[in-house]
Parts: structure tokens; sequence; C-alpha cells
């Protein structure tokens, strides 16, 4: 996905009110004057709302814990479909820009997938991603990009400190911090995404090693392993 960006630059928001998993939710419901499972959902922080207990069971299940990355991961879907008025049904595109633990929500809980192409991850090593929804081709999708906004963070001295890391600090410090501070921690810009037709797939049989690949951009003869 090429990022056609018309900027005009915004604040999230204000609006309405996590957690590491190694097994269970009690650090950040110690951390919370309510509790984070009122009914069947739990609270992700002030303007962003709530995922439902399942749906968190099933980011830490595949995850392995909650980290922090993917929690920020987890209120950025969560906001982004908000700033979109996008229901959690309807299909996002997500361009996320690091590999480190940002991209899962939105695979696990966004249907955004590198497999179907909902998901590519571009790693500029910034907190953000651009979510668009789904356009036909032919089409300029009109997204938001979301980022972790260090001039926010600042406000918050552990969380601000872990984001530059100029501190080392648990996930169980910083998640709390992340769920208290909500959508006051993320700015964003809208963006326009021209979306292009899918290319006819070329397989060509490589000459050096004998094996099929994937010809995206119609010139070498060789595969990537092969011309390396």
């Amino acid at each position: 996905m090429t990022r056609n960006e018309q900027r005009s630059t915004e604040t999230v928001p204000p609006s309405g009110e996590a957690a590491s998993r190694n097994g269970n939710l009690s650090f950040f419901e110690n951390a919370s004057s309510n509790n984070v499972r009122e009914g069947t959902s739990v609270d992700l922080g002030p303007g962003i709302g709530s995922v439902p207990a399942d749906d968190l069971d099933r980011l830490v299940s595949i995850h392995g814990f909650l980290s922090t990355g993917a929690f920020i991961g987890l209120q950025m879907l969560f906001l982004g479909r908000r700033l979109l008025g996008v229901s959690p049904d309807k299909r996002i595109h997500v361009l996320c820009e690091t590999f480190n633990c940002l991209p899962d929500p939105f695979q696990i809980l966004g249907g955004a997938t590198v497999g179907n192409k909902g998901l590519i991850v571009r790693d500029t090593g910034k907190m953000a991603v651009t979510l668009t929804p789904h356009t036909p081709p032919g089409e300029t999708a009109r997204g938001v990009r979301l980022i972790l906004d260090p001039a926010k963070t600042e406000k918050f001295e552990k969380l601000h400190a872990w984001y530059l890391n100029t501190g080392k600090f648990s996930h169980e410090e910083i998640i709390p911090i992340l769920k208290k501070a909500g959508e006051t921690v993320y700015s964003y810009t809208r963006v326009d995404v021209p979306v292009f037709g899918r290319q006819k797939k070329q397989v060509t049989i490589c000459p050096v090693c004998g094996e099929p690949y994937v010809n995206t951009d119609g010139g070498g003869r060789h595969c990537a392993d092969c011309t390396d």
C-alpha cells in the first residue's frame, strides 16, 4: 500500500475510558479503580472503548503475552476504526511502520493479515500505523495515520522514558499508564491512499535453481535467492 498523503495534522478529539497477560489480568485490575472485565469486555482507556474479553484472550494466546507494543496496536485498532467510522465486521487495510509487536492486533482481531494482503509492514521503526477502509480498485481510500506522539507522552514520565528508550520499565508498569492516558497520547493525520488493481501473476522458472517463483516486476530471469 503506497501512501499519497494529503495531511491536515489533527489531534485526536476527546471522548470517553489492558494489560500484560502472564496468565491473567490481575496486575491491571489492581491498577484500575474499575473492574476491567465489566460484563464481557475490557476497558482500553478514555476515548478508545473496550475489547471483548474473549478477543483479548485470543490476542494474548497467539501473541504469547500482552506486550506494551501489542497494547498500543490494540488501542490504535479501536481508535482508528472510530476515526474512520468503520465497524468491526468491515474489512480494513493496514500499513504498519514497525515489525515489533504492533502488527499483531490488526492480524488477530482486525482481520488484516499478511496472507490476505490486508497488512503491509514498512519497517521505518516508528510506532505508527495507517488504516484505510476496504475500497474498490481504481478509487482513492480516505484513511488515517496514527502515531504515538512523543509531544504528548511527555506528560507521562515513565511512558515517555519507555518510548524514547531512556529508561527500562516492565509491561506491567507501562500498560496501565497507556490505559489511563487513552486517546490523549495519540495524534493522527488524514491520508489519501490510491487503490490499484491486482497485477496478473507471472510465474518464472529460475534457470539457476530450477524452482518456480512469482516474477513480480517481469524483469530479471533469476529468483531473488540466485540473484543475490
